[in-house]
Protein backbone atom coordinates (compact mmCIF):
# COMPACT_ATOMS: atom_id res chain seq x y z
CA UNK A 1 0.00 0.00 0.00
CA UNK A 2 1.45 3.20 -0.90
CA UNK A 3 2.17 5.99 2.02
CA UNK A 4 -0.20 8.78 1.76
CA UNK A 5 0.65 12.53 3.26
CA UNK A 6 -1.10 13.39 6.54
CA UNK A 7 -2.77 16.72 4.98
CA UNK A 8 -2.85 19.28 2.71
CA UNK A 9 -4.17 22.45 2.63
CA UNK A 10 -5.55 24.75 0.20
CA UNK A 11 -5.50 28.69 0.71
CA UNK A 12 -7.59 29.76 -2.21
CA UNK A 13 -10.40 32.58 -2.83
CA UNK A 14 -12.14 31.26 -5.73
CA UNK A 15 -14.37 28.04 -5.32
CA UNK A 16 -14.53 26.53 -8.56
CA UNK A 17 -10.54 26.22 -8.53
CA UNK A 18 -10.88 24.90 -4.65
CA UNK A 19 -13.27 21.92 -6.19
CA UNK A 20 -10.72 21.36 -9.20
CA UNK A 21 -7.79 21.07 -6.81
CA UNK A 22 -9.62 19.31 -4.10
CA UNK A 23 -10.80 16.72 -6.71
CA UNK A 24 -7.19 16.52 -8.42
CA UNK A 25 -6.01 15.40 -5.27
CA UNK A 26 -8.36 13.33 -4.21
CA UNK A 27 -7.92 11.26 -7.95
CA UNK A 28 -4.11 11.32 -7.31
CA UNK A 29 -4.77 9.73 -3.87
CA UNK A 30 -2.03 11.49 -2.10
CA UNK A 31 -3.21 12.61 1.39
CA UNK A 32 -5.73 11.09 3.49
CA UNK A 33 -6.89 14.70 4.53
CA UNK A 34 -7.43 17.93 2.04
CA UNK A 35 -8.39 21.22 3.81
CA UNK A 36 -9.59 24.10 2.25
CA UNK A 37 -9.75 27.66 3.44
CA UNK A 38 -10.98 30.21 1.63
CA UNK A 39 -8.85 33.56 2.53
CA UNK A 40 -5.46 33.79 3.76
CA UNK A 41 -6.81 34.74 7.26
CA UNK A 42 -8.85 31.95 7.40
CA UNK A 43 -5.78 29.77 7.01
CA UNK A 44 -4.08 31.34 9.40
CA UNK A 45 -6.79 30.61 11.99
CA UNK A 46 -6.96 27.50 10.94
CA UNK A 47 -3.13 26.66 11.78
CA UNK A 48 -3.45 27.99 14.88
CA UNK A 49 -6.68 26.67 15.81
CA UNK A 50 -4.38 23.56 15.21
CA UNK A 51 -6.09 22.46 11.93
CA UNK A 52 -9.77 22.22 13.55
CA UNK A 53 -12.60 23.50 12.07
CA UNK A 54 -15.49 23.65 14.32
CA UNK A 55 -18.58 20.82 14.11
CA UNK A 56 -16.82 18.97 11.03
CA UNK A 57 -14.53 16.79 12.61
CA UNK A 58 -11.49 18.13 10.47
CA UNK A 59 -8.17 18.30 12.02
CA UNK A 60 -5.03 18.89 10.27
CA UNK A 61 -2.94 20.32 13.14
CA UNK A 62 0.52 20.50 10.78
CA UNK A 63 -0.56 20.24 6.56
CA UNK A 64 2.21 18.56 4.51
CA UNK A 65 1.53 20.94 1.96
CA UNK A 66 0.10 24.55 2.10
CA UNK A 67 -0.78 25.26 -1.51
CA UNK A 68 -1.24 29.01 -1.56
CA UNK A 69 -3.06 31.49 -3.78
CA UNK A 70 -1.02 34.91 -4.18
CA UNK A 71 -4.08 37.46 -5.17
CA UNK A 72 -6.76 37.16 -2.31
CA UNK A 73 -8.61 40.04 -1.08
CA UNK A 74 -8.26 41.01 2.49
CA UNK A 75 -5.07 39.14 3.28
CA UNK A 76 -2.87 38.37 0.38
CA UNK A 77 -0.67 35.42 0.29
CA UNK A 78 2.46 37.58 0.62
CA UNK A 79 0.83 38.71 3.82
CA UNK A 80 0.01 35.24 4.68
CA UNK A 81 3.58 34.20 4.48
CA UNK A 82 4.54 36.84 6.88
CA UNK A 83 2.13 35.51 9.37
CA UNK A 84 2.52 32.40 8.97
CA UNK A 85 6.60 33.03 9.71
CA UNK A 86 5.58 34.62 13.40
CA UNK A 87 3.25 31.33 13.93
CA UNK A 88 6.28 29.47 13.46
CA UNK A 89 8.08 30.72 16.19
CA UNK A 90 5.99 29.82 18.69
CA UNK A 91 4.39 26.35 17.18
CA UNK A 92 6.20 23.67 15.73
CA UNK A 93 4.69 23.88 11.78
CA UNK A 94 6.80 21.64 9.50
CA UNK A 95 4.63 22.54 6.29
CA UNK A 96 5.98 23.37 3.14
CA UNK A 97 4.27 26.22 1.02
CA UNK A 98 3.66 26.13 -2.66
CA UNK A 99 2.43 29.23 -4.14
CA UNK A 100 -0.38 28.79 -6.87
CA UNK A 101 -0.92 31.58 -8.68
CA UNK A 102 -2.19 33.27 -12.42
CA UNK A 103 0.28 35.87 -12.02
CA UNK A 104 2.49 37.25 -14.58
CA UNK A 105 4.64 39.51 -12.58
CA UNK A 106 7.88 38.12 -12.67
CA UNK A 107 8.83 39.95 -9.39
CA UNK A 108 6.50 38.01 -7.63
CA UNK A 109 8.37 34.21 -8.40
CA UNK A 110 12.01 36.26 -7.52
CA UNK A 111 10.32 37.18 -4.57
CA UNK A 112 8.85 33.79 -3.44
CA UNK A 113 12.45 32.16 -4.29
CA UNK A 114 13.83 34.30 -1.51
CA UNK A 115 11.62 33.04 0.95
CA UNK A 116 12.67 29.87 2.88
CA UNK A 117 9.14 28.18 3.90
CA UNK A 118 7.50 28.40 -0.19
CA UNK A 119 9.55 24.97 -2.12
CA UNK A 120 8.16 25.79 -5.15
CA UNK A 121 6.02 28.92 -7.25
CA UNK A 122 3.83 27.35 -9.83
CA UNK A 123 1.29 28.85 -12.31
CA UNK A 124 -2.37 27.88 -12.32
CA UNK A 125 -3.99 25.34 -12.69
CA UNK A 126 -2.66 22.94 -10.28
CA UNK A 127 -1.92 19.48 -12.77
CA UNK A 128 -0.70 15.90 -11.94
CA UNK A 129 2.58 16.87 -13.22
CA UNK A 130 3.09 19.76 -10.56
CA UNK A 131 1.56 17.53 -7.93
CA UNK A 132 4.32 14.36 -8.93
CA UNK A 133 7.13 17.06 -9.35
CA UNK A 134 6.71 18.23 -5.61
CA UNK A 135 5.98 15.14 -3.94
CA UNK A 136 9.14 13.14 -5.65
CA UNK A 137 11.46 16.21 -4.94
CA UNK A 138 10.15 17.24 -1.62
CA UNK A 139 8.75 13.88 -0.30
CA UNK A 140 10.83 11.20 -1.97
CA UNK A 141 9.10 8.83 0.29
CA UNK A 142 5.80 9.36 -0.68
CA UNK A 143 6.46 9.31 -4.19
Amino acid sequence: MKKKLSCILLIEDNEFTNIFNQKLIKNLDITEQICVTESGKEGLDFLISKGRFEGNGVSCPNPDIIFLDINMPGMNGWEFIEEFKEIKKNKPISSKIVMLTTSPNPDDEQKAKLIAEIIAFKRKPLTKVIINEIITEHFPDFA
